[in-house]
């Protein structure tokens, strides 16, 4: 069975490109648009790995990784963050989050998401 990715991006092109890209590769990937988007897609369908816009309108990335952590069941998903200021990002800091692994969105392909989820659904 296919892993599920949720891609939370409010740049609508952006996550549809990740989207295919991940969908080419066997997974199912589901988009949404903001930190609450996500909180109501993450309660019907949890994914096995969230791919994070760090920086969004509404409940910003940070927000969400809180939110996830304050519930023990969710605290345990993998988290892929995508920041255009992923070198001022101390990853190892993010890791309480959950975060697995930061992309550079100014210099990532998306294929390089692909290859993130796979490192962290290993």
């Amino acid at each position: 069975m296919a892993g599920r990715v949720l891609i939370v991006d409010d740049d609508v092109w952006f996550a549809d490109q990740l989207a295919r890209t991940v969908k080419k590769a066997g997974y199912r990937a589901t988009c949404v648009r903001n930190g609450v988007e996500a909180m109501i897609e993450i309660d019907s369908a949890r994914p096995d790995v969230i791919v994070l816009d760090f920086f969004m309108p509404g409940p910003n990335g940070l927000v969400l990784l809180h939110e996830l952590q304050s519930h023990s069941d969710l605290a345990t998903i993998p988290v892929i963050l995508c920041t255009n200021i992923a070198s001022d990002i101390k990853s190892d800091t993010l890791e309480q989050y959950g975060v697995r692994c930061v992309l550079d969105k100014t210099a990532m392909e998306p294929s390089d998401v692909v290859t993130a989820v796979r490192k962290v659904l290993l």
